[in-house]
């Protein structure tokens, strides 16, 4: 009688071969493993910010006789990154490349890189709860006048709450260390601030804004008029506080203009209509009105144009 011949094995035999029962299942558990396996994603956002400014005294200079006018651009990239920790707080890491320049006064082109960490605390569930946040930052600057590079340490509180669909509201308190090469640029100062939103509808949003800084600025000044400064040809009092204060000759704005760094206020408010283009970009129009004045009552105005673009990837 014959015996039909057993049909070859695809595989060897486990009891010739020990591992190959295990080499089978590994291949099997790493095929399941491929067709199951899906894109990471890291819990990381990203958003481009850039925008043109039509200023009036651009330089921030006291003069009439100096006032300049001019157009600044700036882009921003950040990638941010929020990590749940417990039910309410969030931690919050982003970190930023910048650049901004005046095609006027190239002499103030800069490029800016840092890191900023924060803490969000929500307080309730909904959208209607208010969320308080901080941070802390630091920046690195590196600009065409050397005196103006160096770091930049920040720190901020920052608390919002929507009032109801179409109304929210926010106040930060804010501030800002610059560690420059040199004194003239070193200002140190903080801000308080506040903002009123209103959603028009689900196109257009509107917002006020108000604002003080206190602390250090820099200006500017031409050769003449810093000259007749420091003499006490426009006032005692001016010629007294200008020869204690830190300035040098940058030629920021024209060959002689000096750039010099005093203590005041700043009050600014704004307004600003940003309409959506698509669920991830707008287009904010914004105009900016500041006011400062030194410790001696000398003053400044700037009035700012702006047309932005911001774009969430």
């Amino acid at each position: 009688m014959r015996f039909p011949l057993p049909r070859p094995s695809l595989f060897p035999s486990a009891r010739t071969t020990p591992f190959a029962g295990w080499l089978v299942a590994v291949a099997a558990l790493a095929s399941s493993a491929v067709v199951r396996a899906e894109p990471l994603r890291l819990p990381i956002s990203t958003r481009m910010e850039a925008s043109a400014t039509w200023a009036e005294n651009i330089a921030r200079s006291s003069s009439p006789s100096n006032w300049l006018d001019g157009v600044r651009q700036d882009a921003r990239f950040t990638a941010s990154m929020l990590t749940p920790v417990v039910t309410g707080v969030s931690v919050i890491t982003e970190a930023d490349a910048g650049y901004e320049t005046m095609p006027r006064f190239q002499r103030n082109t800069a490029f800016t890189g840092g890191l900023r960490s924060g803490v969000r605390w929500k307080f309730g569930l909904g959208a209607f709860a208010p969320v308080l946040s901080s941070e802390v930052g630091i920046t690195r600057r590196d600009a065409r006048m050397s005196g103006d590079n160096g770091w930049l340490a920040t720190g901020a509180v920052h608390l919002s709450k929507r009032f109801s669909d179409s109304w929210r509201a926010s106040l930060t308190g804010d501030w800002s260390q610059h560690y420059a090469a040199h004194a003239p640029f070193d200002v140190r100062h903080h801000r308080v601030l506040g903002t009123l939103t209103y959603d028009l509808n689900d196109t257009w949003q509107l917002t006020y804004g108000r604002g003080s800084l206190f602390g250090d600025f820099t200006a500017h000044a031409g050769p003449a008029i810093w000259a007749r400064a420091l003499a006490g040809l426009i006032s005692p009092a001016i010629g007294q506080y200008y020869n204690t204060i830190s300035w040098e000759t940058t030629d920021s704005y024209g060959s002689g203009w000096v750039t010099y760094r005093v203590t005041g206020r700043s009050d600014f408010w704004w307004l600003e209509l940003a309409p959506a283009i698509g669920r991830n970009t707008s287009l904010p129009l914004r105009y900016e009105s500041t006011y400062t004045v030194n410790r001696v009552g000398v003053q400044y105005r700037q009035d700012l144009w702006t047309l932005g673009v911001l774009h969430r990837f």
